[in-house]
């Protein structure tokens, strides 16, 4: 190990944990400015009106105006995944299972190209909104979604990056070792499961299920109702026929 290695673990420990440390910080800041607001709300309006004030703000857009992309499920669930990733710091895990096995050859390229995938994911997935207070979202792949595309990095992007940049040279792997039929077979797998999953809207009558899958998985909507989880019939079993066939071969 070069002697400049053990400050370039450090410096991607600290990279990939920034995303991580922002997000809670912002949580706890926010959580304390709602709190704040709502009581100084709470007291302006028993002093003035002897209740709670409330506004509302009616917009009326037009159908063909909404965007209608078949995308819009896998942007959503990637939007979850990669939510959740930072929120628990999957980055900071990627990284430190790399500095454990780090005189593994391919350890540090994985966790490298783990942070990196999150990075250009977070953009991807994100929704982009119009200027109007009733623009809405942005249709996906319209020029105005590409050029709020353009400005959606920022430094969550460049932290990871960068770490994954100081592992691939801590690790001594500048050319990370990748699969490229592993890689399309999974990216395939990963479409037709996607398209899978539009269908259970055809098979339970709930349009409701057009948005993110994971969204429509949490625990009290299944409870209330149980048909949600005819959305993993199909993928399911897809993946159980393709498990299988692998097996046999």
């Amino acid at each position: 190990m070069s002697p400049s290695a053990p400050l370039a673990w450090i410096a991607a420990l600290a990279a990939a944990a920034y995303p991580t440390w922002n997000t809670w910080k912002n949580w706890f800041d926010w959580s304390s400015l709602f709190a704040a607001a709502g009581m100084s709300e709470e007291y302006y309006a028993k002093e003035h009106y002897g209740g709670f004030a409330e506004g509302v703000v009616s917009c009326v857009r037009l159908y063909d105006s909404i965007d209608h992309s078949p995308f819009l499920l896998l942007r959503d669930d990637l939007a979850t995944l990669t939510e959740l990733a930072t929120t628990w710091a999957l980055p900071v895990l990627a990284v430190l299972i790399a500095l454990v096995r780090r005189h593994s050859a391919t350890a540090g390229p994985r966790a490298a190209w783990l942070l990196a995938l999150i990075a250009l994911v977070r953009p991807l997935s994100a929704d982009y909104k119009g200027d109007g207070i009733c623009s809405g979202s942005l249709p996906m792949f319209t020029p105005d979604w590409f050029e709020a595309l353009s400005g959606g990095w920022g430094l969550w992007e460049l932290c990871l990056l960068a770490a994954a940049l100081l592992i691939l040279l801590a690790s001594g792997s500048p050319a990370p070792p990748i699969s490229g039929r592993r890689t399309l077979t999974a990216a395939m797998d990963a479409l037709v499961v996607y398209g899978l999953v539009t269908l259970a809207p055809l098979l339970t009558g709930d349009e409701s299920l057009r948005v993110g899958l994971l969204r429509q998985l949490r625990f009290d909507d299944i409870r209330d109702d149980p048909a949600r989880l005819l959305v993993l019939v199909l993928p399911v079993g897809y993946l159980l026929l393709r498990h299988g066939r692998r097996g046999k071969g």
